[in-house]
This record gives structure tokens, C-alpha cells and sequence, in this order.
């Protein structure tokens, strides 16, 4: 298998498996809180199954970022760090503003992974068109 079909296949693979954790996150979620809110053990298997299918698609993400060549992972490596940097500085400023009342809402974690899926397509972006 050449390695642009070797990459093909693992961009694939891992777009199946963010797809399936976002699907067992949402069933996890909605589900506690509308269908099934009495069942215990179903809250708990369905956080069990989140976090297995989480755990595979770290996996995946990891053969991904191996097949890459150096640059995309100089690249990666680059857009990862800063999204790093925005989780722990934003999200921990973001807190704040909740508990000091600085905002008026609760501070809540989906804004925050929007804000870093965001960060990293821009950083991704960005990084790649430097090296063009």
C-alpha cells in the first residue's frame, strides 16, 4: 500500500471514529437526561462505551500522526500546542469569569471545545500555508 492510500485509509479510520465518539457523547448525554434518567447502570455503560470508543479514536489519531511526514507533524505538532495553550489559558480564564460573575452564565464545556476546534483548524491552517 503506498503511503498516500496508507494515509487515506487512517484519515478515514479516524474520521469513523471522532463521528462514533461524538454519536456515544451525544446517546450518553441526551439520553441520561431525557430518555432513560431513573437507569443507573445504563448511565454508566454508556459513559463505559464513551470512553472506550474515545480511548480507540486516540488510537487511531496517534497512527495518523505517524503516518504523516515530518512536516505535516512539525505542522500538527505546532497547531496541538497552541490548542493546548488556549485550553489550559482560556479555559481555566474562562472559569474564572464564571465563578467571579463576571459572565452571566455557567461556564459551559461545549463552548469551550468549540473554541478549540476552531483554534486548531485556524492553527492548522495557518501552519500549513506558511510552508507553502
Amino acid at each position: 500500500m503506498s503511503r498516500k492510500q496508507e494515509l487515506k485509509k487512517l484519515t478515514t479510520q479516524l474520521a469513523i471514529w471522532t463521528a462514533l465518539w461524538i454519536i456515544s457523547t451525544a446517546v450518553a448525554t441526551f439520553g441520561s437526561l431525557l430518555v432513560w434518567p431513573e437507569h443507573y447502570a445504563v448511565k454508566v455503560a454508556l459513559l463505559l462505551i464513551n470512553i472506550t470508543v474515545g480511548a480507540v479514536m486516540i488510537n487511531v489519531n496517534r497512527r495518523y500522526v505517524l503516518a504523516l511526514d515530518e512536516l505535516q507533524q512539525k505542522v500538527f505538532l505546532q497547531a496541538m500546542g497552541i490548542t493546548l495553550g488556549v485550553a489550559v489559558i482560556g479555559g481555566i480564564t474562562y472559569s474564572l469569569a464564571d465563578i467571579t460573575d463576571v459572565i452571566s452564565g455557567d461556564a459551559e464545556i461545549s463552548v469551550l471545545i468549540m473554541v478549540l476546534g476552531i483554534t486548531y483548524l485556524i492553527s492548522m491552517f495557518v501552519g500549513m500555508r506558511s510552508y507553502r
